[in-house]
């Protein structure tokens, strides 16, 4: 009688990697590159780029996200018109595959002039910049790279018996 355990395991582990989420593979050079961007309660009224660093808004577009509406000159108008985001939300995007040691720009306009979007980004999985969006709109600026290896110990270790 044959064993049906040597089938179930081979089921399983066929089920594992196909379950797997698909990773971005970067050629030797290129970092993979996510963004969050965390909305407020007025998601729709924000629009944002991301763009090679020193490019004005529109210009080598990588990728824009947002109320189209709003674009690259609708910040402060007042304008409103709904679409993109939506309120409270965090919107993850990418990856894209940049170039290590480059610096790119987050371009990122608010229609009413309030600000409110935060955009955090990641380097191959690392957290490596965090910014806050105030006023009408703002240019931000990081580059593609891990952060630096810290040199941590632990001193002391306070745990209850």
């Amino acid at each position: 009688m044959q064993q049906p355990l040597p089938l179930i395991s081979s089921f399983f582990a066929i089920a594992l990697v196909g379950a797997s989420p698909a990773l971005a593979q970067c050629p030797p050079g290129e970092s993979q590159v996510t963004i969050s961007a965390l909305t407020d309660d007025y998601g729709y009224e924000v629009y944002w780029e991301l763009l090679p660093s020193g490019n004005t808004c529109g210009v080598g577009t990588i990728f824009s996200g947002g109320n189209p509406a709003v674009g690259c000159t609708g910040a402060g108008d007042q304008n409103q018109t709904p679409g993109g985001y939506l309120n409270n939300t965090t919107y993850n995007e990418g990856p894209w595959c940049l170039t290590d040691g480059a610096s790119y720009d987050i371009f990122w306009a608010d229609d009413w002039g309030d600000g409110g979007l935060m955009f955090e980004v990641f380097v191959n999985g690392l957290s490596t910049a965090q910014f806050t969006g105030t006023g009408v709109g703002q240019t931000f600026t990081f580059v593609a790279e891990l952060p630096p290896d810290r040199d941590m110990a632990v001193t002391k270790s306070f745990s209850p018996l």
